[in-house]
């Protein structure tokens, strides 16, 4: 019996090593989403023509044009927009830990976004893939402040997982689709409005509810302002540093309909510059119904106003 049990432990480590390995591998890294799969190749195949790149949710995936970008910035600033819709805070920096960092990057423009909770998509290959050491070791400590056991022990089980997930092999390349370099990475929801079924429910939901912006607008002054886990504030500082000791300037956003959220810990971080387009207030041009899509996103026309004050924010420290 002893025998045995030292068998099955000698296999599950000989699995777990191959595992490891096959996870190590570039061909497999991005196995859970096609999307950012295709985005990322397309860029390391292309990082020559840009200096930014920019990382985030569908609130920059969906609402910043790279293309007006760059003009509104007399070129100072060439970015591609590596963003998607879905996309967590855990996975926005797995995604930067595998692109080619190369000498024109001068700008990262990163999205200030929080973890995913696990009841979400729990061992679903797009949240497997991103476990790795580095984000097991950014979300245990995220937890561990929340004092949130469960989520730490889904984090390990994720990471394990991951490993073990040997389904990867069968990874099957799509063609590449128009999202990939239409504007560069920018796609609004208009583009998606008969290919993709929820994009047109919540647009028909949306233009139904005509209450939906004085809501909105009256709920956000209401909230009080979440404080970020210190854990994250950490991982962006060091994203921060890593950065500087590239000669790359850090730009964090709090996009357009993102929640009311506390900066002044972020703001302490040095090399980083913080920019907040969230408030329904400040920026009531943003939340008007004829710049807004659906529930959470700003149309093709609003995303333009947005890039527009996006740019003349960057205008006033890019060199």
């Amino acid at each position: 019996m002893k025998k045995f049990i030292l068998n099955l432990i000698f296999l599950c480590f000989c699995l777990f090593l191959v595992g490891y390995w096959l996870s190590s591998l570039k061909k497999y890294r991005l196995y859970g989403d096609y999307f950012i799969r295709q985005k990322v190749n397309y860029y390391n195949k292309h990082s020559d023509k840009y200096n930014t790149v920019v990382f985030g949710s569908s609130r920059m995936y969906r609402q910043m044009q790279p293309g007006l970008l760059d003009s509104a910035t007399l070129h100072k600033i060439k970015a591609y927009n590596l963003a998607t819709g879905g996309t967590f805070f855990s996975e926005s920096m797995y995604v930067f830990r595998q692109i080619n960092i190369n000498k024109n990057i001068k700008y990262i423009i990163f999205e200030i976004q929080d973890v995913q909770p696990f009841d979400i998509n729990a061992y679903t290959e797009k949240f497997l893939y991103c476990h790795d050491f580095s984000t097991i070791n950014f979300e245990l400590k995220y937890f561990i402040n929340d004092h949130d056991w469960n989520s730490s022990f889904l984090s390990v089980s994720h990471f394990l997982a991951n490993i073990f997930y040997l389904k990867k092999l069968g990874q099957r390349d799509k063609p590449q689709n128009e999202f990939v370099n239409y504007n560069n990475g920018f796609y609004p929801l208009e583009k998606d409005y008969e290919k993709l079924l929820k994009v047109k429910e919540l647009r028909l939901q949306y233009l139904q509810d005509t209450t939906f912006i004085s809501r909105d607008n009256k709920n956000f002054e209401k909230t009080v302002k979440k404080k970020l886990n210190p854990a994250l504030v950490d991982e962006l500082g060091l994203l921060a540093k890593e950065c500087d000791s590239k000669g790359i300037k850090l730009i964090l956003i709090l996009p357009p309909f993102a929640k009311p959220t506390e900066l002044s810990e972020l703001r302490k971080i040095p090399n980083a510059k913080i920019l907040d387009f969230s408030s329904r207030n400040k920026f009531k041009e943003l939340y008007s119904p004829g710049n807004v899509y659906d529930y959470g996103h700003l149309s093709a026309k609003g995303s333009a106003v947005f890039t527009m004050k996006l740019a003349d924010s960057l205008n006033h420290f890019i060199k």
